[in-house]
């Protein structure tokens, strides 16, 4: 079992005092957990710098500085309706993903009162657009996402942002292993699941003990962990998945099965935050990836997933040429179910330059895998 990230949030990463602790912060905290035989794929710094006037240089100034400090990525946080400078930020913030190579960003396309501001979806849909076209392979929009009525302090980007007292750190695992461990010879759906409740409880009891342990000595608020599933490459949650459905990933059962995780995943006895439900990245993940390539799922599949899932819609690959308006439409579509079922959701899609429906992805990117572009 995998850590994903471990994410540290700071007040002000303008700062450089606060870079500069979170950057030992984190260093000191991935060696903590490597010496307790806990492989971490990333450490991330999370802030949330749009609640004043900003301007493109300082921001990219501040990915040089965050870069010489050793911080892998940073999240500049979400542009929110109600934020006073939101309209000048909108303006550039396509340029502060085109020519940076690790910040990461968001817009909130829902207000405090969960109501769909339409102004922001369409700014944001164009923005989308945007990224796709001055980006090789549209690959900027891996840094980018909209997101609704999302919680702030959660580990996993893009979607993290600090709304805190103080610094703070939160830890999000991989885990797509510990589904297939639990699923695989269970012999029904609930057995499964209860399976998975114990390894995860018991896998996270031993992560939080190590965290606290560490928050204390450094006197660093830890607020939890998010226990969605983090599938990535062959470490699929489709396949996973499979292990308790008569056929394959997006064939009927589906949706029980995802339901399943996510009301086990919030049932857990641990320190939850960010989404802590199933997450489905057609882009990062093999098994997602052939489903959709075989066509057994498709974009209305994963709105009906996301009723009951985690995240929304994540790394989908659509044609290169779809229109703003069409982009925006899926956007509220996702905000609509965020706001009536009163949950999380974000969405981050791919718009694939020069590519149209079925036609096949050619990422070259660690963190990607490669499958057909999905009609919309």
């Amino acid at each position: 079992m995998k850590i994903r990230t471990i994410t540290t949030g700071i007040p002000n990463p303008f700062f450089r005092s606060y870079l500069k602790q979170a950057a030992e912060f984190s260093a000191a905290c991935r060696t903590h957990f490597e010496a307790n035989d806990y492989e971490v794929q990333s450490t991330r710094v999370s802030c949330q710098i749009w609640n004043e006037a900003r301007n493109v240089d300082t921001i990219l100034k501040l990915e040089s500085n965050a870069k010489t400090l050793g911080i892998e990525f940073l999240s500049l946080g979400t542009i929110s309706p109600e934020a006073q400078h939101a309209t000048k930020h909108l303006e550039f913030l396509t340029d502060i993903i085109v020519q940076s190579e690790s910040l990461f960003a968001t817009t909130t396309i829902t207000t405090q009162s969960r109501q769909i501001d339409s102004g922001i979806t369409e700014s944001t849909a164009n923005i989308i657009q945007q990224i796709a076209h001055q980006t090789d392979d549209g690959y900027g929009n891996l840094r980018f996402a909209a997101l609704m009525n999302c919680p702030p302090n959660t580990p996993f980007f893009p979607a993290a942002f600090w709304h805190d007292t103080q610094t703070n750190f939160g830890i999000g695992w991989q885990a797509a292993d510990l589904v297939q461990d639990a699923f695989t010879d269970a012999p029904n759906l609930e057995t499964a699941l209860q399976n998975l409740k114990t390894v995860m409880e018991e896998e996270g009891q031993k992560i939080v003990s190590l965290a606290q342990a560490f928050a204390q000595k450094w006197g660093i608020k830890f607020v939890g962990i998010d226990v969605s599933p983090a599938p990535m490459g062959d470490e699929s949650i489709a396949y996973a998945m499979e292990q308790q459905l008569s056929g394959h990933f997006g064939e009927r059962g589906t949706l029980t099965v995802a339901a399943g995780i996510t009301r086990t995943l919030r049932s857990l006895s641990l320190p939850l935050c960010g989404y802590s439900g199933l997450m489905l990245p057609v882009l990062e993940d093999v098994g997602l990836g052939k489903r959709s390539e075989e066509g057994l799922f498709n974009l209305d599949s994963l709105l009906l997933y996301s009723t009951v899932c985690g995240t929304g819609l994540d790394t989908i690959p659509i044609p290169g040429d779809a229109s703003t308006s069409q982009i925006a439409a899926i956007l509220t579509d996702v905000a609509t179910l965020s706001t009536q079922l009163k949950k999380p959701l974000s969405v981050r899609l791919f718009p694939v330059p020069g590519l149209k429906a079925g036609d096949m992805t050619q990422f070259q990117s660690p963190y990607l895998t490669n499958t057909a572009v999905m009609q919309i």
